[in-house]
């Protein structure tokens, strides 16, 4: 990587060809162009900054959310976080040529959990090769001096409010490691059944274009600051948006998810479970196998009704491939919940093969199947009246 201060006070960052294609191919799970393009910019500028902290100053610094792939939250919010030990910062990226001001969206600033010590202004050049972080202030300053825009949400700084000196921040930062940076941050309440039920009827309306902006701050602000809502609240505009849409298995081949599909390790703790043993001990899982694991929620928030659906993809010659889908309790359940389904439906919906859980079935398979690129099939898992269908394409 190359580095370059544009001013004395400003960091340049070279963005590598490698790092644009991974990342411009990994935002293509995102719903509108829009998020796929504020997936990409967040994505190139998280690599590149944390790889130059990590070999300047802080070699422990980590990305901020846990989870497995790509965030959901990228889906609605720009920005992403950055743990330098004791401190957080925030990454704001634009593609703005005017930098006379920095935007900051209210999430990062007043749900407690995503609030940062620190913000950094950071500029995308058009074509993606470069990154230029050209000024920092923290959350106390960012709530006494910025303009909060009701219309969008978001906190808007004055660009000489800023403080432009990178040298600054770091001096800041390694000297004064116990100052308190952030402004108190009221907790937000918790999410009542009423507000649960207004949140999927807008999820319903097709009307409804910016679902950030539809529902109420604190609302919104709980849906994402708990992990589960949040990837429930992802899932379900995806299914709003697309419908029909189809996971491409020949993406899995180049290693290439998005974020619901992950590895088995994530569901699983290694000690506690001999499932993932299970998994590959069928005959033909070997060491080709692409394995993937997604959660399916069959009823809102109940865990006994919550299963595993596993897929696994062995590639073969001709560009043809084996398919193995199994269903799985959750960690912390010992059983399937009985009488639910697991189903294969070919692309015009008709049941090619069923599998319906008995009375503590630890898990249940469908019968290995084949498939060529270019053919389509649909999964469904079914409980009672509730059923969840995804559809798939080699």
């Amino acid at each position: 990587m190359t580095l370059a201060f544009t001013e004395p006070q400003e960091l340049l960052l070279e963005i590598l060809p490698s790092l644009q294609r991974s990342s411009w191919q990994e935002s293509q799970i995102y719903a509108t162009p829009s998020s796929r393009w504020r997936a990409y910019m967040n994505q190139i500028c998280l690599h590149a900054f944390l790889n130059w902290v990590k070999a300047e100053y802080v070699p422990q610094a980590s990305i901020w959310y846990s989870s497995p792939g790509i965030p959901a939250f990228w889906e609605f919010v720009n920005g992403t976080a950055i743990l330098l030990k004791e401190k957080r910062v925030v990454l704001i990226p634009s593609e703005a040529i005017d930098d006379s001001e920095l935007e900051v969206p209210q999430e990062w600033v007043d749900i407690p959990t995503w609030a940062a010590d620190y913000y950094l202004a950071v500029q995308v050049t058009p074509d993606g090769e470069w990154v230029r972080i050209w000024g920092y202030i923290t959350h106390t300053e960012l709530k006494s001096l910025a303009h909060y825009d009701q219309v969008d949400r978001t906190y808007c700084i004055d660009a000489r409010h800023l403080i432009k000196d990178l040298n600054a921040f770091w001096m800041t930062y390694q000297f004064c490691p116990t100052e308190e940076m952030k402004a108190a941050i009221a907790p937000l309440p918790e999410l009542s059944t009423a507000e649960v039920e207004y949140v999927q009827q807008l999820l319903s309306n097709s009307s409804v274009t910016f679902f950030r902006l539809a529902v109420p701050f604190t609302t919104w602000g709980m849906l994402l600051e708990n992990e589960q809502w949040r990837q429930w609240l992802y899932q379900q505009l995806q299914r709003a948006q697309f419908p029909q849409v189809q996971v491409n298995l020949s993406r899995w081949l180049e290693q290439i998810y998005d974020t619901s599909w992950q590895a088995l390790e994530t569901f699983f703790e290694p000690n506690s479970s001999n499932l993932t043993f299970n998994f590959r001990s069928y005959s033909g899982f070997n060491a080709a196998a692409i394995k993937r694991a997604k959660l399916i929620d069959l009823g809102m928030e109940i865990e006994a009704q919550k299963v595993i659906l596993l897929v696994a993809l062995i590639p073969k010659a001709n560009q043809q491939v084996s398919i193995r889908v199994q269903l799985h309790p959750v960690c912390n359940q010992p059983y399937l919940p009985a009488n639910s389904k697991l189903v294969l439906l070919s692309d015009q919906g008709e049941i090619i093969q069923q599998v319906q859980v008995r009375v503590q079935d630890i898990y249940v398979q469908l019968k290995l199947f084949d498939g060529k690129v270019g053919e389509c099939f649909s999964i469904q898992v079914a409980l009672n009246n509730d059923q969840i269908t995804e559809n798939f394409m080699i």
